[in-house]
């Protein structure tokens, strides 16, 4: 049967509905290759779980976009990968029941600017506008074997690469199972399986295409940042989010989702009723875009944390990305793992950014700031590795995230850069510092990450903790406050309450 003839379903990049997850170093071409270094440092040992990275949605583009890379190094790597698209919610799937939660498979192509590490490589490398390009979708009972399809690249006609997508750490079961462990995968969301061999570099100037011959070819070509004639053709949704002048809350009640302002009793819904805090679900206070977090913000953090660091950098921030299922609510619940031996939260400041910011200068960046709101960011350290830390099942478990409780409009914030912040464990301060310490400052950030990525209305910047994380336990009461911002309540749970 011609490939061409097979049934495909819309999955256009701009009705993409969930979050695009890629595994790395999936290949054991790859990792052979790595030699004895994957036992040196900074890595010290093999990675034991899944090497995962989120391709935010400012990556997103169609096949046969025009993507610019920037001058130096006037190259970037391109790996080709199939991609697993999520038809129901995925929780804790064993392999024998992987086939179930798979709608289809979609051909991808991410980009990524050369780097030799694999430890903590920085953002900017990957998080790119239009790095990751969305190609062919087929229905899941149409693709025979995706465990072992070929995959063709070829530049400027001529072909650079061959190989089969067999050779896998985890094949497609395999990596379902071991992901949804620890997150959840919802309907739309895209798997990618990773590059199943080295990467091909190519440069400005070049057409790039790639096939897999069972789901199509994809299709796109380089050029160099600053000459694009053409209309993007990128996912880059709204531009301006809804600026309100009060605080405003998220919350779920008698079936619906509404707005809520505060009110002496506790909050007032839109409608007029007026309930208390503990009749609600508190949801985060807005609808979150791209959340990308800081690490290593606050030097005393940095101190605190230093004799676990085999590498740090004072080069650039150090973000990573998260994923909306990481998220919960104000007075919400966060699953510690049983044998767990270190977890802790983080307070946070978290930015909201209220309008599309591309190659933003610090003086103006202030403008793009919606508001703010409280986050607690938990992390569990047991889990870490040396490989593109901090890795995922450290920081994007389910609901270990959260957010809230109010939206504070930036209008109502004099100076974001100097406001207390603490946390209480059990009514116990155990964290106390100021925003005044952060390393890298809003306008900072806003300036480094509009550098190479198109910031959008909701995306979320998490602006690090300073030091004081410790502990906490089964039953624990986690209170995260922040001058002006709000007062998040979190309670530690544990496995029984989650079915595990």
């Amino acid at each position: 049967m011609d490939k061409n003839a097979y049934p495909t379903f819309d999955f256009s990049p701009w009705s993409l509905s969930g979050v695009v997850y890629g595994a790395l170093l999936n290949s054991t071409q790859q990792l052979l290759e790595l030699g004895e270094a994957v036992n040196e440092s900074p890595y010290k040992a093999p990675p034991k779980f899944p090497v995962l990275q989120v391709r935010p949605r400012n990556t997103l583009c169609k096949s046969g976009s025009e993507i610019a890379i920037p001058d130096e190094p006037g190259l970037v790597n391109v790996g080709v990968s199939l991609g697993i698209i999520i038809g129901k919610v995925a929780c804790k799937v064993s392999e024998a029941h992987a086939s179930a939660v798979i709608a289809g498979y979609v051909l991808v192509a991410e980009l990524g600017l050369p780097c030799e590490s694999h430890y903590r490589p920085a953002v900017r490398f990957m998080a790119r506008d239009n790095f990751t390009v969305i190609g062919p979708v087929i229905a899941a009972q149409h693709l025979d074997s995706p465990d072992a399809q070929s995959v063709i690249i070829r530049i400027d006609g001529t072909e650079v690469a061959n190989c089969l997508d067999g050779n896998r750490v985890r094949n497609v079961a395999a990596l379902i199972e071991a992901v949804t462990e620890f997150m959840t995968l919802q309907p739309g969301d895209v798997l990618l399986l990773g590059a199943c061999g080295p990467s091909v570099r190519a440069s400005a100037g070049q057409a790039v295409s790639a096939e897999m011959p069972g789901l199509g070819t994809l299709n796109f070509s380089l050029t160099q940042e600053g000459s694009i004639t053409k209309t993007a053709t990128g996912v880059h949704a709204q531009t301006t989010a809804h600026i309100t002048r009060t605080p405003t809350a998220r919350v779920a009640y008698a079936g619906g989702v509404h707005t809520a302002t505060p009110h002496p009793q506790g909050l007032q819904l839109a409608d007029g009723r007026v309930l208390q805090e503990k009749d609600v679900q508190w949801l985060p206070p807005i609808e979150v875009g791209t959340i990308l977090a800081l690490g290593l913000n606050y030097a005393d953090h940095l101190k605190e944390l230093s004799k676990e660091l085999t590498v740090t950098s004072k080069d650039e921030p150090l973000v990573f990305m998260k994923g909306p299922g990481s998220l919960a609510g104000h007075r919400g619940l966060t699953r510690r793992p049983a044998g767990v031996q270190f977890m802790h939260y983080e307070c946070e400041l978290a930015v909201v950014i209220g309008k599309t910011a591309k190659n933003v200068k610090r003086e103006h960046a202030m403008d793009h700031v919606a508001g703010y709101t409280v986050c607690n960011d938990y992390a569990i350290r047991d889990y870490l590795e040396n490989w593109y830390r901090p890795n995922l099942r450290v920081k994007n478990r389910d609901g270990a995230t959260a957010l809230g409780p109010w939206f504070i409009p930036a209008s109502m914030v004099a100076n974001p850069h100097a406001l207390a912040l603490s946390t209480r464990v059990n009514g116990k301060l155990t964290q106390d510092g100021s925003t005044a310490n952060m390393v890298n400052d809003i306008p900072a950030l806003i300036e480094y990450l509009s550098s190479f990525m198109t910031l959008q209305a909701g995306d979320v910047i998490l602006t690090g903790t300073p030091e004081g994380v410790v502990n906490v336990n089964e039953g624990d009461e986690v209170v995260c406050e922040i001058e002006g911002i709000g007062r998040l309540v979190n309670t530690i749970v544990g496995d029984t309450l989650f079915g595990r």
